[in-house]
């Protein structure tokens, strides 16, 4: 905690008056409050706002917002009445468009900051509709004071859980189902387990439900929900006991009971079918995939594409279920799809093989290890779509003294995005084009395709 906050802790605590500067990423506006940056959600450029503040970390203020006393002119009233409680949402006070601005300015600003890549050149937006885009949510299940099931998403920046009906960034079936399974005669039913997931098709017809946790009955509450729940063909139950030290890969990932032995069950169809473009890919539950329903093929499209298709070998790290190799092997004369993770690497084994694809080789393997074995040549085309905390450097490092042609890098999180394109830059490779792709409407989360060639 910085030391004149520190001991100055009680006028610390005290709102204060404030005008909010810029967005930043993350969702909040920045501005100063006694020589210290100040983060409040909710707030706009140029708006002189109220604010308290809830914490201090390495000198930054965390404040709430309690007032607007002087708006800004792009201000609009946020559809969604648990706006800034949920944690879900932090741009439903600004509209769609200029939304993207916002992102498009971020992005560029991130690059130039982290990566030090000034991009001055245009950076294509790409949108879809902004509201029921989500074919994936997740809710935490908590208890109601006579111990039955309440669903919902945590408060931001908190473990207090805000009981949902529905989210107006869901798609219609997911919150039907959410709506349903809200009512009081599901209380009893979900008791004792943790979260729920629900994943939607891409014609928002079918849907594959899995609940974490530790209950019993899961026989009898998957079959309630295939019998009852619209929609629902599969319903997996993922029970854990706490017999084995956690992995690093829970580590990492802190799911729900990270650290826990994990057994599924899974009832109805095992398998979520979802078609992108020409391609049908089947997911298992626990296999990552995209959660905007409305642009993925032309996202798709965008990753894979390339001049030299038709020809040469194409690479595909951080492959999860397939979603740009099958377009890749279609493209190219030879194609090979890495995955480490284990149920991801099962369903893009058997989409390559659904999909007829006799040129496609999949790998199980972090992209690293793959990289210190590989001894072809160099690919026409390298695709990256690691998570959000980008590359690791030994495969970067691998993948730059591999030398391919073309390096096409889909991003989550400009942050470690811009890291990982100053590394490819002084590894010979130059930035050729930048998009940005509003998978997430209403949140700071941005997706980009940046495209490089071997210099």
């Amino acid at each position: 905690m910085d030391a004149a906050l520190h001991s100055t802790q009680s006028a610390s605590t005290a709102p204060f008056e404030m005008v909010a500067q810029k967005i930043v990423y993350g969702g909040a506006a920045l501005g100063h409050h006694d020589g210290h940056p100040v983060l409040v959600a909710g707030a706009l450029p140029g708006e002189r706002i109220e604010v308290e503040p809830v914490r201090q970390a390495k000198g930054m203020i965390h404040a709430r917002l309690l007032r607007v006393l002087a708006p800004a002119p792009e201000r609009i009233a946020a559809p969604c009445p648990l706006f800034l409680r949920c944690g879900g949402c932090h741009y439903q006070h600004l509209d769609h468009p200029r939304q993207l601005e916002v992102k498009r300015d971020i992005l560029r600003e991130t690059l130039r900051r982290i990566g030090g890549i000034d991009w001055q050149r245009e950076i294509g937006l790409h949108a879809g509709s902004p509201w029921a885009y989500r074919n994936q949510v997740q809710l935490k299940i908590g208890r109601d004071e006579e111990g039955g099931a309440v669903l919902g998403f945590f408060e931001a920046e908190s473990h207090r859980l805000v009981p949902v009906r529905g989210c107006p960034i869901g798609s219609p079936l997911l919150n039907k189902i959410v709506a349903e399974i809200s009512q009081p005669a599901w209380a009893g039913r979900l008791a004792g387990y943790e979260e729920i997931e629900l994943l939607a098709d891409d014609r928002d017809a079918e849907v594959l439900l899995t609940f974490h946790g530790l209950a019993e009955g899961a026989a009898e509450l998957a079959h309630d929900c295939l019998k009852l729940l619209p929609g629902v063909g599969g319903v997996a139950i993922q029970r854990r006991s706490a017999r084995r030290p956690p992995s690093e890969s829970s580590r990492r990932n802190r799911g729900p009971g990270w650290g826990q032995e994990e057994r599924t069950e899974v009832f109805g169809k095992p398998r979520l079918g979802y078609q992108v473009g020409e391609f049908r890919y089947e997911i298992s539950s626990g296999s990552f995939f995209q959660v905007s329903r409305y642009l993925l093929p032309e996202f798709v499209e965008t990753v894979a594409s390339d001049a030299g298709a038709k020809r040469g070998l194409a690479l595909d790290l951080y492959a999860g279920v397939g979603l740009f190799t099958l377009p890749l092997a279609a493209r190219f004369s030879e194609a090979i799809a890495v995955e480490a993770g284990r149920r991801s690497a099962a369903d893009l084994a058997r989409n390559v093989t659904s999909a007829g694809l006799s040129n496609t080789r999949t790998v199980r393997a972090k992209a690293a290890e793959f990289l210190r074995r590989y001894a072809q040549a160099a690919p026409e085309l390298a695709v990256l779509d690691p998570p959000r905390a980008g590359c690791e450097a030994e495969t970067l490092r691998l993948l730059a003294g591999l030398g391919p042609a073309r390096i096409h890098y889909a991003s989550c999180h400009p942050p470690t995005l811009s890291r990982d394109l100053a590394f490819l830059a002084r590894h010979g490779f130059e930035l050729e084009s930048l998009d940005l792709f509003d998978l997430f409407p209403q949140t700071f989360h941005i997706e980009a395709v940046a495209k490089l060639k071997r210099a």
